[in-house]
């Protein structure tokens, strides 16, 4: 379906791609993971065919395939929620559009003598949009909008009316919809909640389309993907298996490969000790030119070891100041804007060292909750009190507006640091946040948003506050820094409240569970695990529940079912032969990668290349040539199957789409 075929790409000194070489088949769910600053998301543009090559090539097959990519923002338009869902599909809406046009005229008296060609207009606009779905296209697009956490009521409501974050929600929304041969998703739980990224993890692995996901939520990409691709120093690495699989594999290679390399070490070693020791011996003239012969084979076959030079980032908390037992109480407390309630009577006691999880669906209140704890509102009914020398620190997104233009990295966090803390210190939380050597002398002024974020972080941390309010504190954070924040928090000594979409930063961290519910605060005794069941099994996820007001008019279930049924059938008889050679080419293809690898290694063998051994030497490279001719036969012969297994399952979609 997609190939990349030693592709180059580089900005000015900064290579990205170096002779890359990558395939996709249809169907697959591909998790792409690297450091920040690999180029992930310059892999996607070129996959988008938005950037241009340096050099290789990027096949697509079909020519015409269908891309769809996650757009970080939907521009203002004026129209529903719902009209910019059902716009990922342009042609349904322009056929709507069509149709509406052609039946106005209809009932327009003046175009009596149109009657007929606007009747045969109107039946050829009807065939395109039951082609296309439309007869239930609302309900779809509702389904999807309620699972990413709009209600029935706000569909109809204009997408200008919501924030960014909720627009984001939208434009995921339209690419599901969409449901486009190749999905590429950037970062997509960024500006969802725990309850959405559910839903959406469901969704992803239900749906039968191929996608490759970005993501630094290493649960979220072992829940949606079972290819995991790897970036890294230019070079793209493909392994079947999800997240966990790959990094066992990867881990297992490298010590092969540190295996391998200092056996070619010492034997290398041993052979400039004879060099050295005989150069200037002339009855062992002969054997020191063998030597070197054998030597700059080894040389030139030699293992590379991947550059090490990346360290996992460590962050060390400063030691919190003391405060009472009671950090906080609230009673009876209430929250409005203007006349909207988003708390009614919250009762809550958090006390020194809770680690407290808020959980509950966007626009339950999390955030005003935290707010109110900050003092930065002040409650419309009841009390909050904060007890005997507790400093609350707040981290969100806006944050981001503290930071003085002007100051350095490291002059931003030492403003925030109370008296006596050292530059160690400092640069200590700062490199855990991936701000390390030089990098603290750049200027505020040229960070990018999500460097930003992570200096708002580390000035958080620095603040001397002992009830840390973290609202999404990971989402600018790549793996390495996610798992360093993890522990950090893990052993952290003061309180915290975290909301968060990352379930494994909530299960690591926090040892108490609590929800915002209609306003509300309950106390969650099982656990973050059992809220989430409960969640699904109330509704909050239920497909069948989001359908837009609307709804198009009952068919006979039973009788769709059974034409399902036929459709399915026909795809499993026609596909079976196909994919029991697909499926026996790929174990044959693994046997041949394995016995090409033996061979490969037994190459880095230097006596093998000893005169006496020449004839064992033709049978290995012979076995070799014939490897890698097998090798090549079966991935063209792969394609061709997955091709045409491809095309099966296109048209049986089809069918059931048009059910």
């Amino acid at each position: 379906m997609l190939r990349l075929d030693k592709v180059e790409k580089q900005f000015g000194s900064q290579i990205i791609l170096a002779q890359a070489d990558l395939v996709i088949h249809p169907g697959e769910k591909v998790g792409l993971i690297g450091l920040n600053g690999q180029g992930k998301t310059t892999l996607f543009r070129l996959i988008e065919a938005v950037e241009g090559l340096d050099g290789g090539k990027v096949e697509r097959t079909p020519p015409n395939l269908r891309i769809g990519v996650l757009r970080q923002e939907l521009a203002p338009s004026g129209n529903s929620i719902l009209h910019e869902t059902l716009g990922g599909v342009p042609e349904l809406v322009e056929a709507l559009a069509e149709r509406e046009k052609v039946q106005q005229a209809l009932e327009d008296p003046k175009q009596v003598e149109q009657h007929d060609r606007l009747v045969a207009k109107l039946g050829e606009l009807d065939h395109t949009l039951e082609d296309l779905g439309a007869y239930d296209a609302e309900a779809r697009a509702g389904a999807i909008l309620h699972g990413l956490g709009f209600t029935n009521a706000e569909l109809a409501k204009s997408l200008d009316a919501f924030s960014g974050g909720w627009r984001m929600r939208v434009a995921l929304a339209q690419l599901l919809f969409a449901a486009p041969d190749l999905m590429l998703l950037d970062e997509p739980t960024n500006h969802l909640d725990m309850e959405s990224v559910a839903w959406l993890e469901r969704y992803l692995v239900g749906q039968p389309g191929a996608y490759m996901l970005i993501s630094h939520d290493r649960d979220f990409l072992q829940r949606t993907t079972r290819i995991t691709v790897e970036l890294e120093g230019g070079k793209l690495t493909r392994h079947k298996g999800d997240l966990a699989a790959y990094f066992e594999w990867k881990s297992n290679h490298l010590a092969l490969l540190a295996k391998q390399h200092a056996k070619q070490a010492e034997k290398m070693e041993t052979m400039q000790r004879f060099i050295d020791r005989f150069r200037a011996k002339a009855t062992k003239a002969k054997q020191v030119q063998s030597r070197v012969k054998q030597l700059e084979k080894i040389a030139a076959t030699q293992v590379a070891l991947p550059n090490s030079d990346s360290k996992a980032p460590v962050i060390r908390l400063p030691d919190p100041p003391p405060c009472v037992q009671d950090v906080a109480i609230l009673e009876k407390l209430q929250m409005a804007y203007g006349e909207k309630r988003v708390l009614t009577q919250c009762q809550l006691n958090i006390q020194k060292g809770n680690r407290i999880a808020l959980l509950g669906p966007n626009g339950q209140g999390k955030s005003t909750l935290l707010k109110l704890l900050a003092q930065s509102l002040t409650p419309t009914g009841g009390s909050l009190t904060l007890g005997d020398r507790v400093v609350p620190g707040f981290f969100a997104q806006h944050a981001m507006e503290a930071l003085k233009m002007g100051d350095t990295i490291l002059e931003s966090a030492r403003a925030v640091a109370p008296a006596g803390t050292t530059e160690t210190q400092l640069r200590s939380v700062l490199g855990g946040l991936l701000f390390s050597g030089d990098r603290v002398e750049k200027l505020v002024d040229v960070l990018s948003g999500g460097e930003k974020a992570r200096l708002a972080l580390a000035r958080l941390f620095l603040s001397g506050a002992n009830l840390l309010l973290l609202d999404e504190p990971s989402n600018h954070l790549d793996m390495p820094s996610r798992a360093a924040l993890e522990e950090a928090l893990e052993s952290y000594k003061g309180t915290l409240i975290l909301v968060s979409h990352d379930r494994s930063l909530l299960e690591s961290v926090c040892n108490r569970h609590i929800a915002l519910s209609g306003g509300q605060i309950i106390e969650l005794e099982d656990g973050l695990e059992s809220y989430l069941e409960n969640f699904m099994e109330d509704g909050g996820c239920d497909d069948s529940k989001a359908a837009a007001s609307d709804e198009p008019p009952k068919r006979d279930d039973k009788a769709i079912k059974r034409q399902a049924a036929e459709i399915r059938n026909t795809l499993h008889q026609q596909s079976r032969p196909l994919r029991r050679e697909y499926e026996k080419l790929e174990q044959s293809i693994e046997q041949w990668e394995s016995r090409k690898a033996e061979l490969d290694e037994q190459l880095t063998d230097a006596s093998l290349y000893e005169e006496d051994k020449k004839d064992q030497l033709k049978e290995i490279l012979d076995a070799n040539r014939k490897l890698e001719q097998h090798l090549s036969d079966g991935w063209q012969r792969w394609e061709e199957l997955g091709s045409q297994i491809e095309e099966l399952e296109s048209r049986a979609k089809e069918a059931l789409e048009a059910l």
